[in-house]
């Protein structure tokens, strides 16, 4: 009887561990908006801009890009059409309606999620330095931040956009910073 030769197992290749990253986000720079709030409301309206003062118990709604936080009643903000994606070679260029409240400052946190992306379901898109969409999702506030972290963990996810689920408006864009 002849014996079967069998091969000695050869090293499995271990697969690249993901690099550990941190989630960096920061709102949008007010600088540019700041001139649009001394406009009187027909100079905004010719923009296609509109002038909100913020009602009594607003809830989750008049979320700012700028804080990334909730306004209080009677503060004044503007909502305007504002372009998140403009990479020009990009199928995915995307702009949309934004509200930016008057005279704050921009939410900038390392591992942090500001409080406009944890009170609802939220959509979730990463892109690589291209600006291609590489991946999609919804995601709950428990998973928000696991999904984010694991993207920007993988080669070539360059950045990762925070959209309402609901109506598909930017909220905020996350990058994801080495860990020590």
């Amino acid at each position: 009887m002849l014996a079967t030769q069998i091969a000695p197992a050869a090293n499995p290749v271990p697969a690249p561990r993901p690099r550990p990253v941190r989630l960096a986000i920061r709102g949008l720079d007010p600088a540019p908006f700041a001139h649009l709030f001394r406009l009187d409301d027909a100079a905004l309206l010719a923009q296609g801009i509109r002038r909100v003062i913020v009602p009594e118990d607003p809830g989750i709604m008049f979320p700012c890009r700028v804080s990334l936080d909730y306004p209080e009643a009677g503060e004044e903000m503007l909502l305007l059409n504002y372009r998140h994606l403009d990479m020009p070679g990009s199928p995915y260029r995307a702009e949309g309606p934004v509200f930016i409240r008057r005279g704050v400052g921009a939410f900038e946190a390392v591992d942090r999620l500001p409080p406009v992306i944890v009170q609802r379901p939220m959509a979730l898109r990463a892109y690589d330095a291209e600006g291609m969409m590489v991946e999609a999702e919804i995601a709950e506030k428990a998973e928000l931040e696991a999904l984010a972290r694991d993207w920007l963990q993988r080669p070539g996810i360059a950045h990762v956009d925070v959209h309402s689920m609901r109506r598909g408006c930017f909220f905020c864009r996350i990058h994801g910073t080495p860990a020590a």
